[in-house]
């Protein structure tokens, strides 16, 4: 028996140049922006507390680490971190198959354990300082409706 290769059809050609192209894209942006981040450019702080930070994840396949900028709001002393391209986003993945994490946040690097909600998962909100509990609360509205993901950043003491 002889196996052939499936031709490409025009859609899967198209999904994948697009894959491809934003793969590329972001690749690309992160590299300039990440030594940036990690210096403390961005932060998110007390008076601006929205901010990029540079997460750092243990890749699920390979176990080695991977770097990117992320968007994190900082809520009593926690982080959180959020994902439009739900399921799709590498580093949520990674996210969720090891939860300890480490990040970059005013120049400082620091150890966190991160727990991921997505639709369909209850969010645990005990043993949270009361401004991220409502912050989770308010991210966890937004999952219900619109179907984003997001961790919260507890950092390890």
């Amino acid at each position: 028996m002889v196996a052939t290769a499936r031709a490409a059809t025009p859609v899967r050609a198209t999904r994948s140049a697009e894959h491809d192209f934003a793969s590329e894209f972001f690749r690309t942006l992160n590299s300039v922006v990440e030594p940036l981040v990690r210096t403390g450019c961005f932060s998110p702080n007390l008076f601006a507390p929205t901010g990029l930070i540079v997460l750092e994840t243990t890749g699920r396949r390979s176990g080695k680490p991977h770097r990117t900028p992320v968007l994190a709001m900082l809520m009593d002393g926690h982080l959180i971190v959020r994902t439009f391209r739900g399921e799709r986003s590498a580093w949520f993945q990674n996210l969720r198959a090891n939860p300890e994490v480490a990040y970059w946040s005013g120049g400082q690097k620091t150890l966190a354990q991160a727990i991921v909600h997505a639709p369909g998962e209850e969010c645990h909100t005990a043993g949270l300082p009361p401004g991220a509990a409502l912050g989770i609360a308010a991210a966890g509205m937004a999952v219900r409706m619109v179907g984003w993901r997001f961790a919260v950043l507890a950092p390890q003491n």
